[in-house]
């Protein structure tokens, strides 16, 4: 009984102030249909490093060799592979992710993972993989970062860029690569994106039925064409006649 009153009347702790939520995404859910490619294509030799922070870790393969008569037997040793959770102060997010114990190490002696993922020299691009890849860009079109890389700029006697708001772009890429439906906002995003990429590739009707005497151009025709072995307007260009 006593106990229940010491309990009962110990004083509680309240705070009005709302708790900050962050979404945990994961790079290679990131949408790769917005993000542009990866400039050394994905990995095909082990294909599960392009879905984290590997650098440049592979599967490697030796051989067993017995001390008594000196027999050799096959074998491999997979990369150390860790899966840890980053966060991104730019992004407002956790990032978790795999990676290997050197890329921590990179990491942590860099300061950060932005400072990581940030640095362009071509040994860390290609360090990266597409997941790297696909996480930096999304980090390149914060305001934040968008202010840090102007600075650059100017230090090296360059004219600083216009900065744009991508807040809608990159809440999208968040949502999509969190587990669980897109919100209002990224759908409305989605549609925008949708439309605006229909508009910008479909030039007028892409049928021919309302045009006559018009026929898909092939490839040889194409060919003749750009030789300058017929005339403009497709008739064979006369004899001793220059076309310029």
């Amino acid at each position: 009984m006593g106990s229940y009153n010491n309990c009962a009347s110990s004083p509680k702790h309240f705070s009005a102030t709302a708790f900050q939520q962050t979404k945990t995404i994961k790079p290679h859910r990131l949408p790769s249909n917005l993000i542009p490619p990866y400039p050394y294509g994905e990995r095909r030799v082990y294909k599960q490093s392009n879905r984290g922070l590997y650098g440049n870790a592979r599967i490697r393969f030796g051989n067993n060799v017995a001390e008594k008569h000196n027999n050799k037997s096959r074998r491999f040793w997979r990369p150390n592979i860790h899966a840890k959770t980053f966060f991104s102060p730019s992004l407002g997010a956790r990032v978790k992710t795999r990676l290997t114990l050197r890329v921590l190490k990179t990491i942590r002696r860099e300061g950060g993972i932005e400072n990581y993922l940030l640095k362009s020299k071509p040994a860390r691009i290609k360090e990266l993989g597409p997941g790297g890849w696909n996480l930096r860009w999304i980090l390149m079109q914060t305001l934040a970062v968008q202010q840090r890389l102007n600075e650059q700029r100017i230090e090296l006697g360059l004219e600083p860029r216009e900065i744009e708001s991508r807040d809608d772009i990159i809440h999208f890429a968040l949502d999509y690569a969190t587990p669980g439906p897109l919100n209002m906002r990224s759908r409305a995003t989605l549609k925008e994106m949708q439309a605006s990429i229909v508009d910008t590739f479909v030039l007028g009707d892409d049928s021919l039925a309302n045009f006559e005497g018009v026929e898909e151009l092939s490839d040889e025709e194409e060919q003749k064409l750009l030789s300058g072995s017929e005339d403009f307007d497709g008739s064979p260009a006369p004899s001793g006649r220059q076309i310029v």
